[in-house]
């Protein structure tokens, strides 16, 4: 039997200190990006206009409908989620991280839906629909991807993340080409995500204790995750500006439907570009060394 020494997490994460500072200041950027984003995009006629552009794109027929993705997210499945949650916590001894993974995700649905309250949107650029900041599905997709990759071990990550990150830029991009929400509502979402899960990973319990079952395995995996994250939030990015040029560059009236791809890209590089942050921030993207002090002897590994 091939047994696999463990990693040592000293050395391959940093000093605890630096690791929950780093988790600390990315709470802080998505705390002060909520306020700012709200006041630029919704508090202004400008910030209406722009994005009332986008919307001005979605097809009647399309406006409002919905998709089984986004009928996914409901309570019941939240609530069981965490649940599920909890129990892989519980079953690798990390009753502590679990609970820590389902505030993240419970606190970032409460937040989501105390601010649709209180971040009323003015009618100050004749908008046609009502108001939507933040967009909860959003909220509650990345923040669930995020919760189950706390509880994940890590050499399990690369997949977990693909997977979640599929989803909810699938979510985002729905709310919308179906007028659910703006830009703004989709980057806001993102921000708040951001936060709780920079507070619990600062503040919280520590997710990886450099035992067997947080090995990070193969190198190949992780490499290939780090490079479509990059390039896939840089193509999405491009094909946004690109698609906003064209949209205004026409004679006369906006191209609409143009814009409305523009925001739709501009949505999923939103979410890619935190995925990857949270990617790179969680050294899922490096080689971990290996202590020779857990490697077992010759006739082990050999056997």
């Amino acid at each position: 039997m091939t047994l696999t020494p463990e990693r040592s997490a000293p050395e391959s994460r940093g000093p605890s200190v630096s690791r929950r500072v780093r988790w600390a200041v990315l709470s802080a950027l998505g705390f002060v990006i909520v306020p700012l984003v709200y006041a630029a995009a919704v508090l202004t006629p400008v910030g209406q206009r722009v994005e009332d552009a986008a919307l001005g794109g979605v097809r009647e027929s399309d406006l409002f409908s919905s998709d089984t993705a986004l009928n996914v997210i409901s309570v019941p499945v939240i609530l069981l989620l965490v649940v599920v949650i909890v129990a892989v916590a519980f079953a690798r001894r990390r009753l502590a991280v679990g609970l820590g993974a389902g505030v993240v995700l419970l606190a970032s649905a409460a937040t989501s839906t105390l601010l649709k309250r209180i971040a009323v949107r003015p009618e100050i650029a004749q908008s046609t629909t009502p108001n939507s900041f933040p967009s909860g599905h959003a909220t509650i997709a990345l923040a669930a991807l995020f919760a189950v990759l706390m509880v994940t071990p890590r050499r399990f990550r690369p997949v977990v993340t693909v997977v979640g990150a599929v989803y909810a830029v699938f979510v985002a991009n729905q709310t919308v080409v179906y007028g659910w929400h703006r830009v703004s509502d989709i980057v806001g979402a993102c921000a708040i995500a951001v936060f709780w899960l920079g507070a619990v990973r600062a503040l919280g319990p520590r997710v990886d204790r450099g035992l067997r079952g947080d090995r990070d395995g193969r190198r190949a995996p992780r490499r290939v995750v780090s490079l479509v994250l990059l390039v896939a939030t840089g193509v999405t990015l491009a094909v946004g500006l690109t698609a906003l040029v064209l949209g205004l560059a026409t004679d006369g009236p906006h191209d609409h439907a143009a814009i409305l791809v523009a925001g739709r890209m501009a949505s999923s590089a939103t979410v890619l570009a935190v995925v990857t942050v949270v990617w790179f921030l969680d050294g899922m993207h490096h080689a971990a060394r290996t202590d020779p002090a857990t490697l077992p002897p010759r006739a082990e590994r050999g056997s």
